[in-house]
């Protein structure tokens, strides 16, 4: 992480340079920058997302996918349909700006040079990618076919258009890795693979299969697509995931964990579990990740006797004590952020072929089904929260096998597996719960929706800007792609 803000350091003194030095041709905006080297502006460009995404996204809508209850409201309380402007404001422009526009110069540098550095520009679509998955998880209809040009008020495509973008994008990055030894790569500021060029493969991949999975509830021939990824390179190793790491060190600690830093002495009075919804799950199947997600009650009787108090009702904190909190295993100052996960991804392979996405049949779905629990509860090995194996061998030895039950009863075991994996990975949580609608949700109390969230509003600074920026929907409006 230091190398990270010293990256930072480096692009900002590397852009002032570069002004000063054209300051007085009034032929040239000072302020625009035409050029890019790909290991400076990548830190940036991961950097800002990942901050993002850690506190403003998550603080902002975690909470409606019910994994935890937050007390800290700066960034609006989502699962009552309210988002404040700064979150959605920042993290438009920040996706947009920040991430979208400096990869754009990434990869037409790439494609400059002789002879072309196609590595360079498939990781660039690469991460392009994934921020449009982002955005359109958030708004539904975005800017995507004109927003990496000059148009300056770009219309927004629909989300079956970007989501279908998304996965030709994906081919086309697939399609440029040269695996070659000494072939051009970004490496030293690749915080995500350090330029390994196989695991960009299995990264692409696997957001392809993502994509297409939300394309699925609308159109079940997008399988023969899924089919064929399951013989391609996907993340289905917890050494092989995507994700940015933080340290255990002033400066470059995990951004939620820094909050409870800040402001709550390094305590959390701050996140405690969201409702009785996922407790009950947990704890109807002596699920072990209960005691990795969550801590015990603070009421002194309770302490160190394994019981765990009764989660909040949703939209209302309660008195902290009265729940168990969000345990310190999760948030801690060097927890990762988590883009795509091996759990889900062979998690999602299991459902697929046991929607008759993929070929393989039940038997097939169940192996995938409980490595895919295997690698939910393994990844916290050697991590605060690590699960005895044992314990894993047999909480997963205890679930019914898929062919005993009823086709619709599988997939839903599946699903649900996937929203319990995702915990605190929000709202990636939110967007299969949209996606599946499993398990049941309550309605928040106090909302000012009839239904669970299922959108953010368009940011006021966008709508007066561009007016092509689509009409804000009711927030509990389904997103295209749900059911």
């Amino acid at each position: 992480m230091k190398n990270q803000i010293i990256s930072i350091f480096i692009v900002l003194a590397a852009l002032m340079m570069s002004s000063c030095e054209d300051l007085l041709d009034v032929n040239t905006d000072p302020l625009v920058a035409t050029s890019a080297n790909a290991n400076l502006l990548f830190p940036e460009v991961l950097v800002n997302l990942s901050n993002n995404r850690t506190v403003e996204v998550s603080l902002g809508s975690g909470t409606i996918a019910q994994h935890y209850e937050g007390a800290f409201g700066v960034f609006g309380d989502a699962a009552l349909g309210v988002v404040s402007t700064f979150t959605s404001g920042n993290t438009w422009a920040n996706h947009y700006t920040t991430g979208l526009k400096n990869l754009v110069l990434v990869e037409r540098e790439a494609a400059m040079a002789e002879p072309q550095n196609n590595n360079v520009i498939a990781q660039s679509k690469i991460l392009q990618g994934f921020i449009f998955y982002n955005l359109t998880t958030l708004w539904e209809d975005i800017p995507f076919s004109e927003a990496l040009g000059d148009v300056n008020e770009p219309v927004s495509d629909s989300q079956e258009s970007v989501l279908r973008g998304i996965a030709a994008m994906m081919d086309e990055a697939v399609g440029l890795l040269d695996k070659s030894d000494g072939a051009p790569v970004v490496d030293a500021g690749d915080l995500l693979y350090n330029g390994d060029i196989n695991n960009w493969e299995r990264f692409a991949n696997s957001l392809k299969l993502k994509c297409l999975m939300l394309l699925s509830n609308k159109d079940a021939s997008v399988g023969s697509q899924i089919d064929a990824l399951m013989s391609q390179p996907l993340i289905t190793a917890i050494e092989s995931e995507a994700e940015f790491k933080y340290y255990d060190s002033p400066g470059d600690y995990n951004p939620i964990w820094n909050t409870l830093n800040n402001f709550a002495g390094g305590a959390n009075p701050e996140w405690i579990m969201g409702s009785t919804t996922l407790q009950e799950i947990l704890e109807a199947s002596n699920d072990p990740r209960l005691s990795t997600y969550y801590d015990e009650s603070d009421e002194a009787e309770k302490v160190g006797t394994g019981e765990f108090a009764p989660g909040a009702t949703p939209g209302s904190f309660g008195e902290f004590a009265d729940h168990s909190i969000v345990s310190f295993n999760i948030i801690r100052p060097d927890a990762p952020d988590r883009y795509i996960t091996s759990a889900e991804i062979v998690l999602m392979q299991a459902e697929a072929v046991a929607r008759g996405l993929a070929s393989g049949g039940m038997t097939r779905a169940d192996e995938l089904y409980r490595e895919g629990l295997n690698l939910s509860m393994a990844y916290y090995a050697g991590k605060p929260g690590q699960i005895d194996p044992v314990e894993i061998e047999g909480y997963i030895a205890s679930l019914p096998a898929l062919s005993s039950l009823a086709a619709d009863e599988a997939i839903q075991a599946i699903q649900l597996q996937i929203y319990i994996t995702m915990f605190l990975r929000t709202p990636e949580a939110w967007t299969q719960w949209r996606r599946t609608k499993v398990p049941d949700l309550v309605l928040p109390r106090g909302s000012s929706l009839g239904d669970i969230m299922r959108r953010w509003p368009y940011p006021p600074d966008e709508k007066g800007a561009n007016p092509n920026t689509p009409a804000d929907k009711p927030l509990d409006t389904p997103m295209w792609f749900e059911n």
